[in-house]
């Protein structure tokens, strides 16, 4: 039997560490990927660290061949990276400025880009009976526009797009893609100090264990549950 192998992208200390731990449960050897690795704890910890910068292309594509020699190939891609600039002026999403929204795309969109070509490229040379799964750590900002959070919500909505593209290109191949994104009890943005990472954990765990696609764009309180927009207003409705 093939190795059971996740690599996930932008491995940082809430949700990427969270999504490591339930993934190593499951019986996968999971491949830390960030900027700054630090290899020893992740050894301790059980995991292997490696070391790219998703904003470019040659760095990404190495660091698959990297975890593919090393712990075969991830048929998990956890697309976890993220750069979010606040604008100067927070009335005014452009006094970020045009070199901070480049450098938030670069990772945010391009780098979703190409972490998404290299997992499908990873994906066509697994076994058919092997599960395939994209899963893009997102947030509602593509859907719910914030003026304070102008660079993140235009990045997140290209790399929302782009899950989008993937499930239309290679869903009838059986690869499976989410844009996973925790929301509040009443559906919108989550400030980053309530973000939770066992939430983010188990939502993931869940995909991963459906057999079909289902919706591409998934929504999640902290408790885990699935948020329905429908069902929320209906909700309100009889309150």
């Amino acid at each position: 039997m093939a190795p059971k192998t996740a690599l996930i992208l932008g491995a940082g200390k809430n949700i990427g560490a969270a999504v490591a731990k339930t993934l190593k449960g499951e019986g996968y050897s999971v491949a830390l990927v960030s900027r700054k690795p630090d290899p020893k704890a992740a050894e301790a910890a059980g995991y292997t660290a490696f070391s790219a910068d998703v904003a470019k292309a040659d760095s990404v594509k190495a660091v698959f061949k990297e975890v593919g020699e090393k712990l075969g190939t991830p048929s998990v891609v956890v697309f976890n990276a993220a750069a979010f600039t606040f604008p100067t002026d927070p009335t005014d999403p452009f006094s970020a400025g045009a070199e901070a929204f480049a450098a938030d795309v670069a990772v945010n969109s391009v780098g979703g880009f190409i972490a998404l070509q290299e997992a499908v490229a990873a994906f066509k040379t697994l076994d058919d009976s092997t599960p395939k799964v994209f899963i893009a750590t997102g947030n509602v900002l593509p859907f719910k526009p914030n003026v304070f959070a102008g660079t993140l919500g235009a990045a997140k909505a290209v790399l929302a797009h782009l899950v989008e593209v993937s499930v239309e290109a290679f869903g009838a191949k059986g690869y499976r893609f989410y844009f996973a994104s925790q929301v509040s009890k009443d559906g919108n943005t989550v400030n980053y100090p309530e973000l939770s990472g066992e939430a983010h954990a188990k939502v993931y765990a869940e995909l991963l264990a459906e057999k079909e696609q289902g919706p591409w764009e998934v929504r999640f309180t902290g408790d885990t549950l699935r948020w329905k927009e429908d069902e929320a207003k209906a909700a309100l409705k009889n309150f």
